[in-house]
């Protein structure tokens, strides 16, 4: 045993190394049971063997009870910080879009549980229950208190879970997949008033942060129904509440009707990726579709676009805040507050160049854009830097995410694709000319652009070559 990690009412988890594996090491749970409860306690292990789940951990032995009634279950040894002490981190208060993707994983291994046959009710969601890994993985742990849910059972053998986020009915002895989901409404209550409440009252309510999303808090009151019958159906249901609406702004939405800006937003993964020149050769693909373009060199500091300028104009830019290349609008070394403003000017289509984005407003941008994209490299010895950003980034993931990989072979997609759990990875073939907008140019971007529609047409921007 290296040490303890934590003690509570269930027993105690301790850190250990395993004698046969270097480096491999298990969470052991030691619980001291009573001979009536030695049933439950093997139930319990039997029925973690046979989950599986990624955000849950797994079960790899049990052992029966010893001679002074121990019992030991040894179970994968979870890494990272529970969701009280990530929120501590934080100030107390996490990104909205953070508690938004948190609540809809928790609810997606809670409907796995509650799916099996009977469900199963974890019945003590909470805080200290939810471990966040070091690249934003998300699980339940503590499955001291989980049970099977028989139709045919009035009544829990004894009354679990933890004051202030366990349901009305824990306390008369009793419990269902309901139950669960009234501590999921007492968690968000919990994230959205700093940590301050976890039921519902109307100090409460005043306590919610401003930020909060009109639809979350309703649905958060409706969780927290006294009465389970007043809660919703399922988890399915808890589901298309917190869900975030497909993101469409107001240039997208305008656009599409026969007016306003699209946004495309390009970032790298590494220095030297190549984002530079995929938002200028996207640009100039998308002004030879019609409509005046710009690309933007957002809060940059390399001055990539400044020097561009003095190839194309033949002086520097002399106070200039932009210049023109074969139709195409550059704006260099953009300020955050400037952009309203270059959107303002009428543009079809503006292209954000936002180099490694590490500043956390440029990021806002990126997600806001109507088409983001990532850059970063399929071969093996950078490969690293892509998986490291999905995994880093996936608390705020957005499926309009696109992957592109510089002269990555189709094989290359393909494993990436499965490394990263996501479809849209596509290869973006070499472009000689970036400035040139040609044929090359559109059917490369075509993956990715297919989507866009002119003013004249509701058609694709890109049309597919007839075969």
């Amino acid at each position: 045993m290296e040490g303890l990690l934590g003690s509570g009412g269930m027993g105690k988890v301790y850190l250990a190394s395993d004698a046969k594996l270097p480096g491999k090491r298990w969470a052991v749970k030691e619980t001291m049971a009573d001979t009536a409860d030695y049933e439950r306690i093997e139930n319990e292990a039997r029925m973690l063997t046979r989950l599986r789940h990624p955000s849950l951990p797994q079960v790899a032995d049990f052992f029966p009870p010893d001679a002074e009634g121990r019992v030991f279950l040894v179970m994968e040894y979870i890494e990272g910080m529970n969701l009280c002490d990530y929120a501590e981190r934080v100030g107390g208060y996490p990104a909205v879009p953070f508690i938004l993707d948190l609540a809809l994983r928790i609810c997606e291994v809670l409907e796995y549980l509650h799916g099996q046959s009977p469900p199963i009710v974890f019945r003590d969601l909470k805080p200290g229950n939810v471990m966040i890994g070091p690249d934003g993985t998300v699980r339940l742990i503590d499955f001291g208190i989980a049970r099977s849910a028989s139709p045919d059972k009035n009544a829990d053998t004894v009354k679990l879970g933890t004051i202030g986020f366990a349901a009305p009915e824990q306390y008369e002895g009793k419990s269902d997949p309901a139950s669960d989901q009234y501590a999921l409404g007492a968690l968000l209550l919990y994230l959205g008033t700093g940590g301050r409440f976890s039921e519902w009252t109307a100090e409460a309510q005043r306590a919610l942060r401003p930020d909060l999303p009109p639809p979350l808090i309703p649905a958060i009151r409706k969780m927290l129904s006294y009465r389970r019958e007043d809660r919703y159906p399922n988890l399915s249901e808890v589901k298309k509440r917190l869900r975030p609406a497909p993101i469409e702004s107001e240039h997208l939405s305008s656009a599409k009707s026969g007016g306003g800006t699209l946004t495309i937003a390009v970032l790298g993964t590494f220095a030297g990726c190549g984002t530079t020149h995929t938002a200028i050769a996207a640009a100039h693909t998308l002004a030879k579709e019609g409509g005046r373009t710009a690309v933007v060199e957002l809060g940059s500091r390399f001055g990539a676009f400044e020097r561009l300028s003095g190839e194309w104009i033949g002086e520097p830019l002399k106070g200039k805040t932009s210049f023109t290349v074969q139709g195409v609008d550059y704006w260099p070394a953009a300020k955050r507050e400037t952009l309203a403003g270059i959107l303002g000017r009428g543009y079809r289509h503006v292209v954000l160049d936002l180099g490694l984005c590490r500043e956390e407003r440029d990021f806002e941008e990126f997600q806001r854009a109507d088409f983001a994209w990532i850059v970063g490299s399929g071969s093996e010895w950078r490969s690293g830097d892509l998986t490291a950003f999905a995994h880093r980034e996936s608390l705020r993931f957005r499926p309009k995410w696109t992957y592109l990989l510089p002269y990555a072979l189709p094989e290359t997609v393909r494993e990436m694709r499965g490394r990263l759990g996501h479809k849209k990875v596509f290869s973006l073939p070499p472009l000689p000319d970036p400035f040139g907008g040609g044929a090359e140019s559109k059917e490369a971007f075509e993956p990715m652009l297919g989507a866009l529609y002119t003013r004249a047409e509701r058609r694709s921007l890109l049309k597919r070559k007839p075969r």
